[in-house]
Order: C-alpha cells, then structure tokens, then sequence
C-alpha cells in the first residue's frame, strides 16, 4: 500500500483520537475523502449525553454554538497535527454537523495551484442548471459571489466553492465580533437550497446530507453535497 493510500486512515485514526480528547466522545465512525488541495473528514453517530439532554429540551442553538466555539478554540492544534499524516500544509478548517442525523464534516483546505483540474463531475449532470441554481440560492441567502468554483471529489461528493458573499451589513456584524450568531442564521438558508429548488433532477440523484461553513475574515464559503449512489 503506497503512502497516499495510508493518508485516510491515519487521518481517520488522528481526528478520533483528537474528538474523544477534546469532545470526550468519538464518532461510531469516521471516513476520510482525499482529493488535494481538499480533505474531508465524515462522521457519524457524534453526539455527546450532555448535548442530547439539550436536545431533548429544544436547544439546539445551543449545541452547534457551543461546538463551532470549541473547534474554533482547537483548529489551529488540530490542522499542525493533521499535517504529520496528510503529507500537505493545511491551509483552514471548516465545520458544520447535522444533529438530527447525528453525523458532522470536517472541510479541510489546503494550498492550490492557480488552476485546479481534475475535478470533472458525471457526464449526466445539468451543469448549466446546477451553476445557476447555486447562484440563486447565493442571491437568496446573502450576494452574488464574486467567484463560484465546483470540486467533484467522486461521483457522489459536490465541494462548491463560492469566493465574495457577505454583504456590506454582513461585513460590519463580523467587525464588531458578531460571528456565530451569523452562522447560527444562515446556515438553516443554505440548507433550503435542497427544498426550494429541483436538485434531484440537475444532478440525476437525491442528496443525502448537505454541510455549509464560511471564513468571515476571509470571505470564502465552502458547502459540500453529498448524493446517493446512483443505481447501475
């Protein structure tokens, strides 16, 4: 097995090991996707006693809030350790979790190349249907992004890229430090995508769980789709 192959399960190994340390709990499992200048890093079953207390009494809020907050305090000690097992420099780290399903996704950049190939998806997709979709929904939830970028990292992994989004009224939240609040909010929009416009049909399969997260300081958006597999 060459060194590359090794990379998702040492990854796999590393981010459990790193969980249970910082969370207390680790994932029942944990799938790594490797396609530089992208990682992404899937659990599942990730729910901790104290937060599903919080859950029963409707806080919600209070469970994703209390997680971006500790994986905003521990990313820096999580990405140094991470590059002894990628073999790569990470660049940022980005979060989001599902606690209905009980599942999460850890998005991480690393350095790219100007042009970034490669990452062709199947031929059976409405692009041109797709890209316009995801700009509306953009349109919708904040701005036209300056720049839209889409990584297939398999056939059944979408990575939208989406550079200059926040508003100006965005803008002057997150200078005066109103951060989470924001993502608390538009993250139930971006999800919506999926309800209010035919995906099923652009990308000949259902999507089975969509995570967004954004860097405010730098105005990147990452969301990652990911489909079912399509019958043969």
């Amino acid at each position: 097995m060459s060194e590359k192959q090794n990379i998702p399960t040492e990854v796999s190994v590393y981010t459990e090991s790193f969980l249970e340390e910082h969370f207390g709990e680790k994932p029942e499992q944990v799938q790594v996707l490797f396609r530089p200048p992208f990682l992404l890093i899937y659990f599942t079953d990730f729910l901790l006693p104290t937060e599903e207390i919080f859950l029963k009494n409707g806080k919600w809020d209070t469970v994703l809030e209390t997680r971006d907050i500790l994986i905003q305090s521990v990313k820096d000690d999580f990405l140094k350790g991470l590059q002894k097992y990628s073999g790569h420099q990470p660049k940022n780290l980005y979060a989001d979790w599902n606690l209905t399903k009980r599942n999460g996704l850890f998005i991480v950049t690393m350095e790219k190349e100007n042009t970034v190939k490669g990452f062709e998806g199947p031929a059976d997709v409405d692009y041109e249907t797709l890209e316009e979709i995801i700009l509306l929904n953009s349109i919708r939830t904040q701005k036209k992004p300056d720049q839209t970028n889409l990584y297939w990292l398999n056939d059944q992994t979408l990575l939208v890229e989406r550079l200059g989004v926040l508003v100006d009224i965005e803008k002057e939240l997150i200078k005066n430090g109103v951060t989470e609040e924001l993502r608390l909010a538009k993250r139930p929009m971006e999800y919506r995508i999926v309800e209010l416009f035919n995906l099923e049909s652009v990308l000949k399969s259902s999507v089975q769980n969509l995570f967004v997260d954004w860097d405010f300081q730098q105005d990147v958006s990452y969301m990652v789709l990911f489909l079912d597999k399509k019958e043969s």
